[in-house]
């Protein structure tokens, strides 16, 4: 399982400056969407808008009236993906089909700075003015790969022919959609966005051009609070929250389930910063969608899944759900039980079913909503990293392998685990059993050093946990113990 955070980081891997171009064209209300190639391991096989990574060759020198260098290099970075990926140079919309600016758009591709020499050869500005500032978007912490993204609006009357490079570039296709279109596409999962095109399209198809554009220069990303989250399907929001969990976590994922009533599992942020900024979330989504809060889901009532319970309780007037051993703290609570079902209403009604997973605590619960296939698992599953099993808190190492065991059976279409990144398809499965695999390995090494006569904690963890780094053994001691009870309990050794 690798490891794509450091144990110190509170921020995950650091994002990349990068930039991209919705164009849209007036009279048919169309947008251009570019498809990454299904190869591609980010993104591979989406629509997007055209955009890339800020390269040091971008300068920004050819553009004018921008309010700071900054702006200007990540526009001149928008202006150049747009040309390299769809052969559409702005600012007058020519199009590099044959000759000179077809090789200009091909060595590009390499050359980033031949681009800004050519518009200087050319005496060709680039006017800040005629672009709207639409947005600016992080990839999640938990992400491996992660950009900040500027998002550059620019309007177009002249209908203009695009198409990519070749079958084995980085892009495949060029497309114009409507956003309506877009948004049908997408939830027939026959086009696949990523959620910042989401959010664009939602606001394009919803509002009149000016308020649109008034609602993405003015989204809280804009505003210097980073829109931090994914919705991997339609009334599925992933909100990672800074979070007191233990390393190799840094955030813990706070989920939003539903469309008219909204659900609200594991806020598990205490800091008022972050609390915050999920207040923010919540009520743009109820106002995007013309939901409102229905209730808190918590898995546990660890402090890095329920921090913030109490305080969005209060602020939503919402009852706090959970098993009953982790409901002792909570003033406006109420008792969830094993099979219990949480009918969440709609135009299309979805179904929670409550499974009592214990291990990690005694009153452990995930949640699989049936009509997306998705499953909240909580912490019986981390990615990266594994779960703590602690006995001195009640932690049962039985029952939690037990659970993975259950949970490998069940055919999800996401799985979102307590921390770090979701799981699609097939993946949560596998990625129960091989976490099952990696319990089993290590009783199997505690066992084969008992055996070998290691009696001492000491000696235990020395043998059992000899590819774990010496910072992280005050943990691997609590998982030993665990381990020890349950080789015990089942015979496999004796004291």
């Amino acid at each position: 399982m690798a490891n794509w955070l450091s144990y110190t980081s509170t921020e995950g891997a650091s994002p990349r400056l990068a930039a991209v171009i919705i164009l849209y064209e007036q009279q048919r209300q169309r947008v251009l969407f570019v498809k990454r190639n299904p190869s591609l391991s980010f993104m591979g096989g989406h629509h997007a808008f055209p955009g890339g990574s800020l390269s040091d060759a971008d300068t920004g020198s050819r553009v004018i009236n921008a309010p700071d260098l900054r702006s200007a290099r990540l526009l001149t970075t928008a202006v150049r993906e747009l040309f390299e990926e769809t052969g559409i140079l702005l600012p007058d919309l020519t199009e590099a089909e044959n000759g000179s600016l077809q090789s200009l758009r091909e060595k590009t591709v390499s050359e980033p700075a031949v681009f800004e020499a050519f518009l200087e050869k050319k005496n060709i500005f680039i006017d800040y003015l005629n672009f709207s500032p639409a947005g600016r978007w992080v990839t999640p912490s938990f992400s491996p790969i992660r950009f900040d993204t500027s998002y550059f609006f620019c309007s177009t009357s002249k209908p203009c022919f695009a198409a990519p490079m070749g079958a084995h570039a980085e892009i495949v296709g060029v497309e114009w959609i409507t956003p309506a279109e877009a948004l049908k596409r997408r939830d027939g999962k026959s086009m696949h966005v990523s959620t910042p095109v989401v959010f664009v399209l939602q606001r394009l198809h919803t509002f009149p051009l000016p308020e649109a554009l008034k609602r993405l220069r003015h989204t809280p990303g804009f505003s210097n609070t980073l829109l931090d989250y994914i919705e991997p399907f339609p009334g599925i929001h992933l909100v990672p929250l800074q979070s007191c969990t233990l390393p190799p976590a840094t955030h813990t994922n706070c989920v939003l389930i539903g469309e008219e009533s909204i659900y609200i599992v594991d806020p598990g942020a205490s800091e008022t910063s972050e609390i915050s900024r999920l207040f923010t979330h919540i009520d743009e989504v109820c106002e995007n969608v013309g939901g409102t809060p229905a209730g808190i889901l918590l898995t546990h009532d660890h402090p890095d899944h329920c921090a913030a319970a109490e305080a969005l309780s209060k602020r939503y007037n919402v009852t706090v759900y959970g098993h009953p051993a982790s409901l002792g703290s909570f003033q406006n609570a109420e008792a969830l039980e094993k099979g219990d079902f949480i009918e969440i209403p709609g135009s299309r009604p979805w179904s929670v079913r409550c499974l009592h997973t214990p291990g990690h605590h005694p009153g452990h619960l995930c949640y699989f909503e049936e009509t997306t296939g998705t499953l909240l698992c909580g912490d019986t599953i981390a990615n990266p990293g594994t779960i703590m099993i602690n006995p001195d808190k009640h932690g049962d190492m039985g029952l939690y392998m037990a659970g993975l065991e259950r949970l490998g059976k069940i055919p999800a279409a996401l799985t979102v685990p307590g921390h770090g990144a979701p799981l699609m398809e097939g993946e949560g499965p596998a990625f129960f059993q091989k976490t099952l695999e990696h319990r089993i390995m290590r009783e199997t090494k505690i066992k084969t050093a008992w055996e070998q006569g290691a009696r001492s904690e000491a000696a235990l963890l020395a043998e059992a946990y000899d590819d774990t780094p010496e910072s992280m053994h005050p943990f691997a001691l609590l998982q030993l113990r665990a381990h020890l009870s349950h080789l015990q309990e089942t015979d496999l050794i004796s004291f």
